[in-house]
């Protein structure tokens, strides 16, 4: 038996963050979810797989466009071409709700209603395979769900469980999406259990083998490597292999250069390019500069470097088909005092209250109903960028010995 675990394909992302690039880069970066989940299909087709399990998220907002709408059917039509079933689970972006009729796909795709249920299916070789799961009925499922899962049913070969949410101790930011610990995932006794939401790719145990695939493809900084879907062969002797199916088409990756005393521009952009080196890239990179102890530059070098200048000019000497630097990010030496003891505890209470979108927003007011400010100001990312900049800005003038 083969089959395919994906989750958190987020078809229809709009990769926010990238207002600095070209017109054909960015439909590029665009594409990228839906190309990657072509590749899902194709590697699902090329490995003769008896089913595929997508664990939440196939898109990345509740009402999809029909482009995006129409990606999906067209890979879900391959797969019925193909003879391979597809068991869908809707996740926290992708919700079930009216905007995504389950009419609209050929009917190998069997969808988990919001109540944890069990679809069987028997293989060729007649072994039978149990696979339980559900769909999210709202963005956010407060609600531990695992209770709901039945122990593994005896009458069958094989059991999965799928489910969309975030294991206890993985990502406390996200324990609000059906969270779950180890210990009661394995008291189900089921073979695999199949996970999505978080997006980075790890096996939590082996026995069972407990795994969030990570997403298929990475849409921001932060959702750096390699990306892509498991491939789970079982033997015999009901032995799980799982083996790693790249899918992504766009490498987001980070880079990181330590300013010296004395660095002019050309010395900066050297020191970049010997970090990137001159192989060929197997994929289109988008890369992050993470600039340390930049407060020790000359102010011409970081004037520079806000203006765009030293980005531009790094960027010519790469191939634009391989490699696309996103941005550099400066980050002040941290041995650096900003302040006086006292002064410190202060910004280190201060900077969570006041670096935030939320505390942005308010504080450009009307401002914010500008498309270009709303843009440049609407996710935490950017909120960072300014923090790291003021940061940066007080440990400049504290070395210069300005109060």
């Amino acid at each position: 038996m083969k089959f395919i675990h994906a989750a958190d394909i987020h078809l229809g992302s709009p990769f926010q963050g990238l207002r600095k690039i070209s017109n054909d880069v960015r439909e590029k970066v665009i594409a990228s979810t839906g190309e990657a989940y072509n590749k899902l299909v194709q590697d699902a087709i090329d490995n003769s797989v008896d089913f595929v399990c997508i664990v939440g998220d196939l898109f990345d907002n509740p009402e999809p466009d029909l482009e995006t709408l129409n990606i999906a059917i067209s890979g879900m039509d391959k797969l019925n071409e193909a003879g391979i079933p597809v068991y869908l689970s809707y996740g926290n972006h992708d919700y079930l709700n009216f905007k995504i009729p389950s009419n609209i796909f050929p009917k190998n795709v069997k969808i988990f209603g919001n109540q944890v249920e069990t679809k069987t299916q028997t293989l060729q070789d007649g072994m039978t395979v149990a696979i339980t799961g559900f769909s999210y009925a709202k963005r956010a499922e407060v609600n531990a769900r695992i209770d709901e899962y039945p122990v593994k049913n005896q009458d069958v070969d094989f059991q999965i469980g799928m489910l969309h949410g975030s294991m206890d101790g993985i990502n406390s930011t996200e324990a609000h999406y059906a969270p779950f610990t180890q210990s009661q995932l394995i008291s189900k006794n089921y073979d695999y259990w199949a996970l999505g939401h978080i997006h980075k790719r790890q096996e939590i145990n082996s026995k069972p083998i407990i795994t969030y695939s990570g997403n298929t493809q990475g849409r921001h900084v932060n959702e750096s490597g390699v990306k892509g879907v498991n491939l789970v062969t079982i033997d015999s002797k009901e032995k799980a292999t799982v083996n790693f199916l790249e899918t992504d088409v766009i490498e987001w990756n980070s880079i990181e250069v330590k300013a010296v005393a004395g660095m002019d521009l050309d010395k900066l952009i050297a020191a970049i390019l010997r970090e990137i080196g001159d192989a060929t890239q197997s994929k289109f990179q988008l890369i992050n500069i993470i600039l340390r102890d930049s407060n020790i530059l000359d102010s011409v070098v970081l004037d520079d470097i806000s203006s765009g200048l030293a980005l531009m000019q790094i960027q010519k000497q790469v191939d634009p088909n391989e490699i696309l630097f996103h941005r550099i990010t400066m980050k002040a030496n941290e041995n650096i005092q900003m302040f006086s003891e006292l002064d410190r505890e202060f910004w280190e209470k201060s900077e969570n209250l006041v670096f935030n979108s939320k505390t942005v927003q308010e504080t450009l007011g009307r401002l914010i109903e500008l498309d270009f400010i709303a843009e440049e100001y609407s996710d935490e990312e950017e909120v960072a960028l300014v923090k790291d900049r003021v940061e940066l800005m007080l440990k400049q003038r504290n070395v210069l010995g300005d109060e």
